[in-house]
């Protein structure tokens, strides 16, 4: 008898002194495309069979390419993670963003993670979502496809260094920085029927109907070209790449800034920590400028909750500039010619405000040029 089976780890057992090793993993079912491979090839006499086949392009296959052909459902899993409670060397600082570009330079990253308590129920090909919990921002930062069952291995928790934890593979599909994640906030308003969003422990399984919701509220918030749901106007999306959408930014705010210089204000430049970009003063008078650029139409665009509170707090004296169709050269950097620059009165409840963190459509009404 002949059978492939993808081995995920190994367990040690002490019998009478020795040390022994067992190995974990599953059978392939037909269908899955590394068992089609495999299945029939002879096995070499003078060896061990196991492990002597080289394997190595299909292990780069996608997790989704080895779901099994049972019919079986798509499980969404949210796996969970706290960097007050793990942050091995920095890793939140130093090897996060790392795998944050690797994932938007199109690479495959294939990482494990913590399951808690969850020892079943996940195959290869289910869907994970990674929740940062603890200080804010917490929020999804993270989407990715099972790419094993559950496995035990070496215990994360230096506290419970002598049990073993249960982890999954994970080929990441997104990843991106805990401040461009989908908050917290909008998880518990947008999906209520998911409860608190703050789960006990990483390995949360979600009802499928709250899982669908996640799905597409995630795609909202990335700018995800599918599955969406139906909007009434464009709206400026989620640029990943982040030096991409750093530069539209800078163009953006260049504009807003050179536009009051050019009217005889002056422009200082506060845009890090404040909700607001700029400062521009003149006569005694002085205007707090906010500037939003997109390579879209710009109808709508992203703003914070503390733009939006700041802007309440100062109605009169707030400024909205926004820099539409923004153009790159082949050279990757910002065609300073393209784009087209509005400039508007920046009073949230003038115009169309949906929650998002927001997105805003602002009123014709409002425009000063």
């Amino acid at each position: 008898m002949q059978v492939v089976a993808e081995i995920d780890g190994r367990t040690r057992h002490d019998v009478d002194g020795v040390t022994k090793w067992a190995l974990l993993g599953r059978v392939l079912r037909p269908g899955d495309p590394v068992h089609d491979v495999l299945k029939g090839r002879p096995a070499p006499r003078h060896r061990n069979p196991v492990g002597y086949f080289d394997t190595a392009a299909l292990d780069s296959l996608p997790a989704a390419e080895r779901a099994g052909l049972d019919g079986r459902e798509r499980v969404t899993m949210v796996v969970t993670w706290n960097p007050e409670r793990w942050n091995p060397d920095g890793w939140a600082e130093n090897v996060y963003p790392s795998d944050v570009k690797a994932v938007e330079s199109g690479r495959l990253l294939r990482d494990q993670w913590a399951t808690g308590n969850r020892k079943t129920g996940i195959e290869p090909g289910d869907r994970i979502f990674f929740l940062r919990q603890g200080p804010e921002p917490r929020g999804i930062i993270g989407s990715g496809t099972a790419a094993s069952r559950i496995f035990p291995a070496e215990q994360w928790d230096d506290k419970r260094a002598d049990e073993d934890a249960n982890y999954v593979l994970i080929d990441w599909d997104t990843l991106v920085l805990p401040e461009d994640g989908l908050p917290h906030a909008l998880l518990v308003n947008h999906i209520p029927d998911g409860g608190a969003w703050r789960p006990q422990s990483s390995g949360w399984v979600l009802p499928p109907r709250v899982a669908a919701k996640l799905e597409k509220l995630w795609a909202d918030h990335l700018g995800h070209p599918a599955p969406l749901p139906t909007r009434g106007s464009p709206r400026q999306g989620w640029q990943l790449d982040p030096a991409r959408r750093r530069k539209v930014e800078d163009a953006a705010q260049d504009r807003l800034m050179a536009h009051f210089r050019g009217r005889g204000w002056i422009v200082r430049d506060v845009r890090f920590g404040n909700p607001f970009d700029a400062i521009a003063t003149r006569n005694g008078g002085m205007l707090w400028l906010e500037a939003k650029g997109t390579e879209t139409k710009g109808a709508a665009v992203i703003v914070s909750r503390r733009e939006v509170q700041w802007a309440r707090e100062h109605i009169g004296d707030c400024v909205l500039g926004i820099l539409s169709d923004v153009v790159f050269r082949p050279d990757g950097e910002v065609d300073p010619a393209s784009g087209m620059f509005r400039v508007f009165t920046w009073n949230p409840d003038g115009g169309s405000l949906s929650a998002r963190d927001y997105d805003f459509t602002p009123a014709e009404e409002d425009r000063q040029d």
